[in-house]
């Protein structure tokens, strides 16, 4: 019985890959009809001209509600199978889903080493993973700029744009949460 229910429990676990392996070429595939599509309204064509694009679309997605309802029964299937399996013995059926489509975002843990612009950290003084806020701050270089074009008879005004280009400034990175300032990124 246990040989068995092994090779039942395998055979539910390769249809489960199988079905998530042609979900994701579904997926891909909708994806892909969907830019498509969505290139055609933005060049003008009329609903006619991309209604072939339409129904595979409507089919994907009656393919993928079918794909889901039977990953669900498959995986039923797979719990109640693991009930029936001898605990003594180790089995060598796992199932894992693939990992998301997407790239983990990344977390600056140094904080010295933040960029000039928003990102995610974890702020030394709550602890908390935040995505800091950003705010400029006129510093050594903004004089510096400003004097240098006083040298050169920029008197008249212009000796003051340095202030208002935030890439001259310093760039302060602060804790939305708990509102300390985590770093100041200069620029020299």
């Amino acid at each position: 019985m246990p040989q068995k229910s092994d090779d039942h429990l395998s055979s539910v676990f390769e249809e489960l890959n199988k079905l998530s392996f042609h979900r994701q070429q579904l997926m891909d595939r909708r994806n892909v009809l969907a830019m498509l599509i969505q290139f055609k309204r933005n060049n003008g064509q009329n609903e006619q001209q991309y209604s072939k694009e339409n129904e595979e679309l409507q089919q994907i997605d009656e393919d993928l509600k079918a794909l889901s309802d039977k990953k669900i029964q498959l995986e039923k299937v797979q719990e109640e199978g693991s009930h029936l399996i001898d605990t003594t013995r180790s089995s060598s059926v796992v199932f894992i889903d693939s990992p998301p489509p997407f790239p983990a975002p990344q977390v600056i843990l140094d904080v010295k080493q933040l960029p000039r612009h928003s990102s995610k950290t974890q702020c030394p003084f709550c602890r908390q993973y935040v995505t800091t806020e950003v705010m400029t701050k006129a510093g050594s270089v903004t004089y510096l700029v400003c004097f240098i074009s006083m040298i050169f008879c920029c008197v008249a005004g212009c000796c003051l744009i340095p202030f208002f280009v935030d890439s001259c400034k310093d760039v302060i990175h602060k804790c939305p949460k708990c509102r300390s300032n985590i770093n100041t990124c200069k620029k020299f």
